[in-house]
């Protein structure tokens, strides 16, 4: 007994790693630990740089490069920690891992009969011969309950559950490899599911099985949520099932803004909001949230809470996606300021109330059955530079009650292949819950014609349309399109698009009545200002015109006088030269 007690109390100090000993190393352990003939033929496997000991991360071998029986070895300090029944988290993970928040399943917007059929896939993901079970990936736009749902369902199942951002996961196939052990290791002490976060942003080894090159063979119990995939799924050795949630019905809403707002709020308003915004349970509960927290601090009652709360709340949440690629504009002109042709002014008042009976249409009289996909709402504007086509899309926004985001496509378009695709899909997703109008301005750049493939980028640019063509008949909410080229935008994007508006250069009449419109309210201006003559002379689109009336007013203030014919004449015709034009005579 007093051996056994020596010999356990000398292992201690030798894993330990004391600090007035050096490490031991393995012809040491095997000879305190292995002592049978039998036992002596498992060092190999578990002690060695690819045994069950290293391969889970639970003792560490110093130096692989000498042979097995002189590597130093040493217990990793998180188990250190557990043996002594201390719980430290592992700091090589914490970057990037997290144990995730149970919700209790009946709080959850799922249907039934889909909880349990993700309860069972999660549960042959947790069995002991879950190297042959397939991952279950879930699917859907940001705060749709994903993670929520696999955290549940493995909760009933008796097991926890370690989240994974993949995003931030490193590139180097050294370090992933030490993160896959790490993790496995966790999984095995916690007892629980480990759930990939967001592998549809895998990039650390695109050419690998994500599976394969995280954990090579001995992967523990595993799951994935994703974005929408479009194409072919994340690649698993073991295989996928693809399970998606679809965004809660505008009931399911009215009682998530009912839940989640504070008891007093007026139902109509979560009402509104519910016909409004298509959002997940993640984001209604923030955005309620967040409008409580400002209604609370500026004193008002819950029963004070309005619409406009709700969309600013909203706006809040969905802001940061939006505005990452693109940024959102107020407008301050009205449509008094605007002159276009009567044909152009039909179509428009046409795409606005398209936007306004569309629930009419498409829900109610059920014409929604009728057409397949395709109900959202895109427009090209196509014209000269100046002609209105952005103000127009600003006018629409501010009519309907929308936030207009103008896309940088310099921000969604990347070098690196899929990310643009990645890019328009969290976009439009945003943009789709938010109830936000998307203007993409010189579109042709993004929604040219497909070409010849000739080279590697003439196939990747072709994916992008293509992709872009799908993306745009999925997508429910409205996009504006704008281009100085009408003749460079593929011919498919044309079929899907609601509507097509020219935007000619002004005629004569319709130019002065633009000079007017920015002169008749404000400046001050000299009796005799001939604007029809000024109208012939020049031939400038609105936006011309608007910034040489403003160069001439500019003008008229460091004279100190009301706007003159001189004034308005030396403006023209410095914007004129502006658009590469030569004036023959004033």
């Amino acid at each position: 007994m007093e051996t056994d007690l020596a010999i356990r109390q000398e292992v201690r100090v030798l894993l330990g790693g004391a600090a007035e000993r050096a490490l031991p190393d393995v012809a040491a352990v095997t000879e305190l630990l292995y002592v049978a003939k039998a036992e002596r033929a498992r060092v190999g496997d578990e002690l060695g740089a690819d045994g069950t000991l290293a391969a889970n991360a639970l003792v560490l071998t110093a130096d692989d490069t000498v042979p097995l029986v002189l590597r130093g070895l040493r217990v990793d300090e998180r188990i250190a920690a557990f043996l002594r029944g201390r719980q430290a988290a592992d700091r090589v993970l914490a970057p990037f891992v997290e144990f995730a928040t149970v919700v209790p399943a009946d709080d959850l917007e799922i249907d039934a009969g889909l909880f349990a059929e993700v309860r069972g896939l999660v549960h042959g993901a947790l069995c002991v011969d879950s190297v042959s079970a397939p991952v279950p990936i879930m699917t859907g736009t940001a705060g749709s309950g994903r993670r929520a749902t696999l955290a549940a369902a493995a909760a009933s199942l008796g097991h926890a559950t370690i989240c994974v951002d993949v995003a931030a996961l490193p590139r180097d196939a050294a370090a992933l490899r030490d993160v896959g052990r790490r993790l496995r290791r966790e999984a095995t002490l916690a007892d629980a599911l480990v759930v990939l976060v967001g592998v549809d942003r895998w990039s650390a080894s695109p050419d690998q099985p994500i599976d394969r090159a995280l954990f090579a063979k001995h992967a523990p119990p595993l799951a994935a949520t994703s974005g929408r995939i479009e194409g072919r799924p994340p690649a698993f050795d073991r295989g996928s099932v693809i399970v998606q949630l679809a965004a809660p019905s505008e009931a399911a809403r009215d009682l998530l803004w009912g839940r989640f707002l504070p008891p007093g709020a007026p139902p109509a308003v979560a009402r509104w909001a519910a016909e409004r915004y298509r959002l997940t349970p993640g984001i209604i509960r923030s955005a309620a949230t967040a409008a409580t927290r400002r209604n609370e601090a500026r004193g008002g009652r819950p029963a004070e809470l309005t619409g406009p709360d709700l969309h600013d709340a909203v706006r809040g949440v969905l802001d940061a996606k939006l505005t990452t690629l693109g940024t959102r504009l107020a407008w301050r002109q009205t449509w008094d300021d605007l002159v276009l042709p009567d044909d152009a002014v039909d179509d428009i008042v046409e795409f606005v109330s398209r936007v306004r009976h569309r629930r009419l249409v498409y829900e109610t009289w059920g014409m929604a059955r009728k057409v397949a996909k395709g109900m959202g709402l895109s427009a090209l504007f196509s014209g000269p530079p100046g002609t209105g086509k952005t103000m127009v899309a600003g006018l629409i926004a501010q009519e309907l009650g929308l936030d207009l985001y103008q896309i940088d496509l310099s921000k969604v378009v990347s070098k690196w292949i899929g990310e643009t695709e990645k890019n328009l899909g969290e976009l439009f997703d945003a943009a789709e819950a938010g109830h936000a109008l998307l203007l993409f301005d010189e579109a042709d750049s993004l929604f040219a014609k497909r070409t010849q493939v000739n080279t590697s980028n003439d196939r990747y640019a072709n994916l992008e349309v293509n992709y872009l063509l799908q993306r745009l008949e999925a997508f429910t909410g409205i996009v504006i399109l704008t281009t100085n080229h009408d003749t460079t935008i593929d011919d498919a994007f044309r079929r899907r698009l609601s509507l097509r508006i020219e935007f000619a250069m002004p005629a004569p009449p319709e130019r002065e009545r633009i000079w007017r419109a920015m002169l008749t309210e404000g400046p001050a201006l000299a009796p005799d200002l001939d604007l029809a003559s000024l109208a012939h002379r020049f031939e400038m689109s609105g936006g011309y015109i608007r910034n040489a009336a403003l160069r001439a007013a500019f003008l008229a203030a460091n004279d100190g006088t009301p706007i003159t014919m001189p004034h308005l004449l030396r403006a023209a015709r410095a914007e004129y030269q502006a658009m590469g034009k030569v004036v023959a005579h004033l």
